[in-house]
């Protein structure tokens, strides 16, 4: 049964067209991802249809009903939840009430009853897998746990529909495999999902059906019933262009460059550096043009190595160095200073300024660090944002949009194009392609490349391991706050990266040393 039939909808903001002929149906019981590049429409079309945009052009049907969905209110009428990219949580308040907002428990005579709604916020979190304290507040768990809670909000409300607007952009592997579980019960319950995520491993496993949209344009559909569940299959419907596997570049691509800096020594060491309950006695050097993957499961202190470098975390004991020189690195401006810029992983909260023009964003590293005359060089500023936009193909490439009407995908550009113009020598990569397309990622990494061959080094932290075989020279495994292997990248694989990020290894020799009669001669009778 057809549950949504939307028909030749279209929106524009400020004169910029966001769809413009978009077509969509959704059945009961079934998952349909909705793919494409971003500024496709995605988001757009998905707050439309959950009630928080109006449509200018186009007709929605609900249960093959003509509806006109002014709010969210009605949407939710209608028994539809959004699970949002950019979180629509309060920090300020607990789980449980995030969960509970707008539709707070009351008892007999009308007065709230939270210990209800606590028990109600504790069975949505559990229905996918997860046991978080609901009297905790949202500002103190982490981006993944806030992810989780967003989901368990969306199902609180009993939906017929769900849209999961990428969901697992934040999630490790268990927790991705937990929402699927629970993407299946509700599938077998009748409940209508629409999936969106660049992640086309995730559409091509969960999803029954696809359509992809390109430039406000709904362009194809697949239906896996019939067609081979291939991610080969769904690129060419999202870039208009025949599919390009991606090959792992060659241990001596860059080789010649490496050895042309290495006279100069390393670009930066870390010596016995330790955080308390984060890090323990890290150590490695980055050579200059290099490309240096940080590997492991989610927060095992990839990040924390980061912050360190980029001069936020304080009260680490441990030397870093930087050109040979021992510096604290102890604020981001002296981290700057001494070359060393970092690409953030929550790019709304640490890489923008989301109600300022993207000239704002684009020169605000430089006019920062600008020392000497009061007046400052609009002309050749202006010039330096066009050529930023330019080379990180900015769409559109108009320096006075404000940098909240872009998409995602034009967002994550901006954060990386501040940086081009104070030419860092060192560059920190936290997931820095997290919710792009994969035409933004291959023109992200292109860039990164070529930065690389112009003697830039480079630290990556890649919650996909596919872009760290795809494009590092190494990669250090962090493990519980320590790096215990590190790969060459002929050894770079999936299976190589999956085992030695659990440190299996380790706990196999740790278990057969614990094991009676380990380490006697000639063991057991």
């Amino acid at each position: 049964m057809t549950v949504l039939q939307a028909t030749h909808i279209t929106r524009s903001f400020a004169g910029v067209r966001a769809l413009s002929d978009a077509n969509f149906t959704l059945r009961a019981g079934e998952v349909c991802g909705l793919v494409g590049a971003n500024g496709s429409g995605k988001t757009t079309f998905a707050r439309i249809v959950s009630g928080l945009l109006m449509p200018d052009r186009g007709e929605l049907r609900l249960y093959d009903r003509p509806v006109n969905l002014r709010s969210h209110l009605d949407a939710e009428k209608a028994r539809m939840a959004m699970v949002h990219q950019n979180l629509s949580l309060v920090p300020e308040m607990t789980i449980w009430e995030n969960i509970s907002l707008g539709r707070e428990a009351v008892g007999p005579v009308r007065l709230l009853d939270n210990r209800s709604a606590m028990t109600q916020a504790e069975e949505a979190m559990r229905s996918i897998g997860v046991t978080l304290p609901v009297q905790e507040r949202v500002k103190n768990i982490s981006p993944d746990e806030k992810q989780l809670v967003e989901i368990g909000k969306a199902l609180a409300k009993n939906p017929r529909i769900l849209i999961l607007d990428e969901p697992t952009a934040s999630l490790d592997f268990h927790q991705v495999e937990s929402l699927f579980r629970a993407v299946g019960r509700l599938k077998e319950q009748g409940v209508a999902i629409i999936f969106i995520s660049h992640r086309l491993w995730e559409v091509a496993r969960i999803c029954d059906r696809l359509a992809a949209f390109r430039n406000g344009e709904t362009v194809g559909e697949m239906d896996f019933a019939v067609q081979p569940r291939e991610e080969k299959l769904i690129i060419p419907l999202i870039t208009g262009q025949e599919a390009r596997e991606v090959k792992r570049k060659l241990a001596s691509v860059r080789s010649e460059e490496m050895s042309r800096h290495a006279a100069r020594g390393p670009a930066l060491e870390m010596e016995g550096v330790s955080l308390p309950r984060r890090l323990t006695d890290v150590s490695f050097q980055l050579r200059r043009g290099e490309l240096l993957g940080l590997g492991g499961l989610q927060g095992q202190g990839q990040e924390e190595i980061l912050m360190i470098l980029a001069g936020y975390l304080k009260g680490y004991t441990g030397e870093v160095r930087v050109d040979g020189a021992a510096h604290g690195l102890r604020t981001t401006r002296q981290a700057i200073r001494r070359g060393v810029a970092l690409i953030p992983g929550d790019r709304h909260k640490e890489g923008l300024f989301l109600e300022h023009s993207v000239f704002a964003n684009l020169l605000y590293p430089k006019v920062s660090m600008h020392r000497g005359s009061f007046l400052l060089p609009r002309r050749r500023y202006q010039e330096v944002a066009r050529e930023a936009m330019q080379a990180m193909s900015l769409q559109p490439p108009d320096p006075r949009l404000v940098v909240s009407a872009l998409s995602g995908g034009n967002q994550q550009k901006v954060v990386v194009g501040k940086w081009l113009a104070l030419n860092p020598g060192v560059l920190l990569l936290n997931d820095p392609t997290k919710g792009v397309d994969v035409g933004t990622r291959q023109n992200l990494y292109a860039i990164v490349s070529r930065l690389v061959e112009n003697g830039t080094s480079v630290i990556l932290y890649a919650s996909d391991n596919e872009e760290l075989i795809a494009n590092c020279d190494r990669v250090l495994i962090v493990f519980e706050g320590r790096i215990v292997k590190e790969l060459g990248a002929s050894e770079l694989s999936e299976e190589k990266l999956v085992v030695s990020s659990l440190n299996v290894e380790h706990t196999e020799k740790a278990a057969a040393a614990a094991a009676p009669g380990a380490g006697t001669e000639g063991g057991p009778a």
